[in-house]
């Protein structure tokens, strides 16, 4: 089997090398077919001349730069997708927070399914706070009402609907793209992939904290938080349509 692996990168200049670095040796141990497509969101830190001058090195990455586009996670990954080159397509978090040795469970698990999400809402997962050392971060506690919400109304079989950290068979792009945000392009997928009757299952996983910089998805309590949690329930809404509807 052959896996496209997407990192959607904004100013990850301080850990990209060591994040191409860790997940190319996993695929090079397995000895598979793979491809790294890093897609910027024209980064200033200089995470985009890092990648280039590490593809010099490392002849599995393709870059792509969004230059002059509006940051929207859901459209980089479409534009990684548009580009990937092989079967399995993986995306995650270009920050660490999904750590790449998870991808071992991905390739061991994609065999038996069309679709394997790392959950962190599994009894058998874990959370980067459950480290005393860390602080909970003000989305986690939306980010579970959500997800519990979405598994009572939408699937009984599915925990994380925003996980953001998946391997699944590009052919189910021939006729969709994603839409969306940081967490409700996910939701809009999983219903897609219900729809077309697609074989998922979850793994556990334990995130971690981010490596260095700033969360694109940090949040503060204020307007924009607020809008984000409408935009959350109100796509919960028209998906709970859309699995009503016959399509």
């Amino acid at each position: 089997m052959n896996y496209s692996v997407i990192l959607p990168t904004l100013n990850e200049n301080g850990h990209i090398v060591q994040l191409i670095d860790s997940i190319s040796t996993i695929f090079v141990k397995k000895d598979l077919a793979f491809e790294i497509i890093i897609v910027d969101d024209n980064s200033e830190d200089g995470t985009i001349q890092t990648v280039e001058r590490h593809k010099k090195e490392n002849k599995k990455i393709q870059l792509i730069v969004r230059s002059n586009l509006k940051k929207n996670l859901a459209e980089s990954i479409n534009e990684g997708i548009i580009n990937a080159k092989y079967e399995n397509v993986i995306w995650m978090d270009a920050d660490f927070q999904h750590p790449p040795q998870y991808l071992n469970e991905f390739i061991n698990e994609i065999h038996n399914c069309d679709v394997v999400i790392a959950s962190r809402f599994l009894s058998t997962s874990g959370r980067y706070f459950k480290n005393k050392n860390f602080t909970k971060d003000t989305n986690e506690n939306q980010s579970y009402l959500f997800n519990k919400l979405c598994n009572f109304f939408l699937f009984k079989d599915v925990t994380d609907f925003t996980s953001g950290f998946i391997c699944l068979k590009k052919d189910y792009f021939k006729d969709f793209r994603l839409q969306g945000f940081y967490g409700d392009y996910f939701v809009n997928l999983i219903t897609y992939l219900k729809k077309r009757n697609a074989k998922i299952i979850e793994i556990p996983f334990t995130d971690s904290i981010r490596a260095t910089g700033y969360s694109k998805t940090l949040v503060k309590v204020n307007i924009k938080y607020i809008y984000t949690c409408f935009r959350y329930f109100l796509t919960l809404f028209f998906n709970i349509i859309k699995t009503k509807i016959k399509i």
